[in-house]
């Protein structure tokens, strides 16, 4: 709560639930769902009661809020949108805010009884299976679907504020850029006589890392295409690292090029023991980038699915 009032007294005397971190009164009043949240820094409180029309028309209401904006100095604003009654009091005015809020919930509630009003869905309008939520810090009666529906937006708003970036090509590049550094000190390690299968992970790491800083929320084209990336430059930099050895041991009996030894490695192959071997480590290579890929394919798959679930206030009211 920042420098705001305490709301416990109007709590206890409206019988609302008061959820101190946000500064919010919200609960049942007269049978209708109402909220009351003071913003101290904006100096507002408002004050809110989810009621729908038997008959469809809220031009009661809204000659309700009027004549009470009229009729108060505090009241700034008065508006009837989405089956809610919403009023802004301007805490700077107001001589007792708590006791006019208290007076205006009154007021509203026994218009909505006595016009034979009803609880209902701030989102649609419905009246059964309406449950209290907390969205951006304010209070909201919703139905599944309407839940559904905000959550899905704040799914979006999580999605686009996480992956403020949208340049695929420009994530092509870095990622064309890291393997292409990867596979030179894949090579440079390897012939300097050293493991080389840590390049490998760091060159997994990194695509991913780098693609998604540069391009944004990945998608399956991107993250097939970036698998099939490290797949073929592991192979290739394998590949390279066996004609490599193979011009050394046969370059001490006759001269041969690199280019000449990759053509001879399908013949190298034939002898069992040597393919033994060369799949044994193109395979713990290839494990070793698999590895590295899995947490990276598990933050993707979290930024597919990632959900923002609204905070529930209550069970369900109707």
């Amino acid at each position: 709560m920042a420098n705001g009032s305490n709301l416990t007294p109007l709590a206890v005397k409206l019988g609302m639930r008061y959820y101190e971190e946000q500064n919010l009164l919200f609960g049942s009043v007269g049978g209708f769902e109402c909220a009351v949240r003071e913003q101290p820094d904006k100096k507002m409180m408002m004050v809110h009661v989810v009621a729908k029309p038997a008959s469809g028309e809220a031009t009661g209401m809204e000659n309700l809020l009027e004549h009470m904006k009229e009729e108060q100095e505090a009241v700034s604003a008065a508006v009837y949108e989405n089956f809610t009654a919403s009023l802004r009091l301007n805490t700077a005015v107001a001589q007792d805010p708590q006791q006019l809020a208290g007076e205006i919930l009154r007021q509203i509630i026994d218009f909505a009884r006595q016009r034979a009003y009803q609880p209902c869905c701030s989102g649609c309008g419905r009246t059964k299976d309406i449950r209290r939520f907390l969205l951006d810090g304010g209070a909201r009666m919703l139905c599944p679907a309407c839940r559904a529906k905000a959550e899905a937006e704040l799914t979006d708003q999580w999605q686009r504020k996480k992956f403020s970036h949208h340049s695929p090509l420009k994530g092509f590049i870095v990622v064309l850029l890291v393997l292409l550094i990867g596979a030179t000190a894949w090579i440079g390690i390897y012939t300097s006589g050293h493991s080389a299968m840590l390049v490998g992970v760091a060159m997994t790491i990194l695509s991913f890392l780098g693609y998604q800083y540069m391009a944004g929320r990945m998608k399956k084209g991107s993250v097939i295409g970036i698998l099939l990336g490290i797949l073929v430059t592991v192979f290739v930099c394998h590949n390279l690292c066996v004609a490599f050895e193979l011009v050394v041991a046969i370059g001490q009996q006759q001269e041969i090029t690199i280019t000449s030894a990759l053509f001879f490695i399908p013949t190298f192959l034939k002898d069992p023991t040597n393919r033994e071997v060369y799949f044994l480590q193109l395979g713990l290579s290839v494990l070793a980038a698999a590895l590295a890929a899995a947490p990276m394919l598990w933050m993707v798959h979290y930024s597919w699915h990632h959900k923002e679930r609204l905070e529930s206030l209550e069970e369900p009211t109707a």
